[in-house]
């Protein structure tokens, strides 16, 4: 892979990782776009490292309220923050599926045909529950139901094309929180489970080193992934205080239309 192709698999990751429209799928559909190879698992993982470095930059007053907030309760002065119990509530659902059916979802959902029945699925789906629910809660007001419940749908974004962001911000509007606000909770939940991917993919240690080609792609995309996905937090949050997630219910029938292209000429 060449310094430029890394940037771009950079902006990619970056900037799909927090849009509700599925980084996996976008990553599958690259190389079939490019006509070039799959880039190994190290730079997967490095790719993860850049977004999960973004999650922590962008937020880090939130992070640091959460590190002296372990248990639910309020600030002194202050309504009440997130904390690692909430978090832990919110990680749990995924590291349980991660753990229990990583491999067979490895083995049979890493297509195109489910990126083609998945992308216009939860793209529908997250646009009629923001347009059903209402908009009276904010983050301050999460439960542990909250976060469980979030969390659960968070664990079917393991299936490419479902998108974590997608599906966390689905069923935060489900429970009510307002468009911003639950943009900023899939976000801060990002980290944990981000994290915890990795560490899992660690495991692989030998297989990681055996597909480096060279430190300056990976630092290309790590780099990459990092301005992009601090930009693409921002501009979400900023867009959804004004308008809906409709543009990008669109955009995923969009994608699964050019799926459906692709799959034509197989």
């Amino acid at each position: 892979m060449g310094f430029f192709e890394s940037l771009l698999y950079g902006f990619v990751q970056g900037a799909t990782e927090y849009l509700p429209v599925s980084s996996s799928a976008h990553l599958l559909l690259l190389p079939h776009i490019l006509g070039t190879p799959d880039p190994g698992l190290a730079f997967d993982v490095i790719l993860h490292f850049g977004t999960l470095l973004a999650t922590a930059v962008y937020f880090f007053k939130d992070w640091m309220i959460i590190l002296m907030n372990p248990f639910p309760r309020a600030l002194k002065g202050e309504k009440q923050h997130l904390s690692w119990v909430h978090l832990g509530i919110g990680t749990l659902p995924a590291v349980i599926t991660g753990v229990v059916l990583n491999h067979w979802i490895q083995d049979h959902t890493r297509s195109l045909v489910v990126l083609w029945f998945t992308l216009p699925l939860f793209g529908i789906l997250l646009w009629a529950v923001d347009k059903k629910s209402l908009m009276n809660r904010e983050i301050q007001e999460v439960t542990l139901k909250d976060m469980l419940m979030i969390g659960c749908m968070q664990s079917l974004a393991l299936i490419p094309g479902v998108s974590r962001s997608g599906s966390t911000i689905t069923a935060a509007r489900a429970r009510g929180f307002n468009r911003a606000d639950s943009a900023r909770i899939s976000f801060l939940l990002s980290l944990p489970v981000t994290l915890g991917a990795i560490l899992y993919e660690a495991r692989h240690w030998n297989e990681i080193v055996a597909s480096v080609q060279g430190v300056a792609p990976l630092l290309g995309g790590c780099l990459s992934a990092l301005i992009f996905g601090a930009l693409s937090i921002h501009l979400l949050i900023k867009w959804v205080s004004r308008t809906s997630f409709t543009v990008f219910a669109v955009y995923r029938v969009f994608a699964a239309i050019l799926i459906a292209v692709l799959l034509g000429r197989n």
